[in-house]
């Protein structure tokens, strides 16, 4: 008989640091205030993004990353020089999960 495998655990790995989290999505190292998440109007965000308004995942991310914002595009552009709306919306769905994982 062939050697069990355990499933892989694909959580982020998440650091908190001088009440930050620090986080690697996609390749990409971030550091996030843990007081992003007390934002009304990234509540509004997370609201119209559950109901699958994805026009609202771009004002989500730049709730999220703050002055990364390009950084954080221009490591997500495809070879076309755009940020594809899969590669976008896939990118706020990992950092969000891993900043708040029971939300």
């Amino acid at each position: 008989m062939g050697e069990v495998k355990k499933p892989q655990d694909h959580k982020k790995k998440v650091e908190v640091v001088d009440g930050a989290f620090r986080v690697t999505v996609r390749g990409i190292d971030l550091t996030v205030s843990k007081d992003v998440m007390d934002d009304f109007e990234l509540l509004d965000d997370l609201a119209a993004a559950q109901k699958r308004d994805a026009v609202r995942l771009p004002s989500m991310l730049h709730r999220l990353v703050g002055d990364d914002f390009d950084r954080v595009m221009d490591g997500l552009r495809g070879e076309n020089g755009r940020v594809s709306l899969e590669e976008g919306s896939a990118f706020v769905k990992e950092l969000f999960e891993a900043i708040a994982p029971n939300s």
